[in-house]
């Protein structure tokens, strides 16, 4: 056959640079959201563009597509998932631990009002969340690992 009828497999960018990460697919980030989770020494090292490593596991935060890199030590304030105590949602202080109360014992009140605080005006998601993104989908996830409602009747 020939090559000029051949597709080539696209890499799938971007990915946590190895060997000081993961190897894992980033979330891009705007440079709003890098001011304010890192040091300004940190921020100049960065091109345009710009990723969060969302794995826990993985001592980087913050990549770029040169090979910029920021570890999670650099990050002004502990941040979900990279470490498991601090808030999943930090505009409104939520930690995953409450999710996970919350789901077990049958309490939907503390979610559905989160959810609700994130998508409105008061949300400052864009500078206090690691992502630069609502925390509505991993809440949601972690609500629904550990909730059974099965189990309440």
């Amino acid at each position: 056959m020939n090559k000029a009828f051949v597709r080539e497999a696209e890499a799938a960018e971007p990915r946590c640079p190895e060997p000081a990460g993961c190897g894992g697919l980033g979330i891009s980030v705007t440079r709003e959201t890098l001011q304010k989770q890192l040091p300004e020494d940190f921020i100049g090292n960065f091109s345009e563009s710009a990723f969060y490593c969302p794995n826990p596991r993985c001592n980087v935060a913050y990549f770029d597509s040169w090979g910029a890199t920021a570890p999670r030590s650099a990050l002004r304030v502990l941040t979900y998932p990279k470490s498991s105590t601090a808030p999943v949602c930090p505009c409104f202080g939520i930690t995953a631990e409450e999710i996970r109360e919350d789901a077990v014992a049958g309490r939907r009140e503390r979610v559905r009002d989160l959810l609700e605080k994130a998508e409105s005006t008061t949300a400052r998601c864009a500078t206090e969340s690691p992502t630069g993104v609502h925390c509505i989908a991993v809440v949601r996830r972690i609500f629904l690992e550990h909730f059974r409602p099965e189990e309440r009747r």
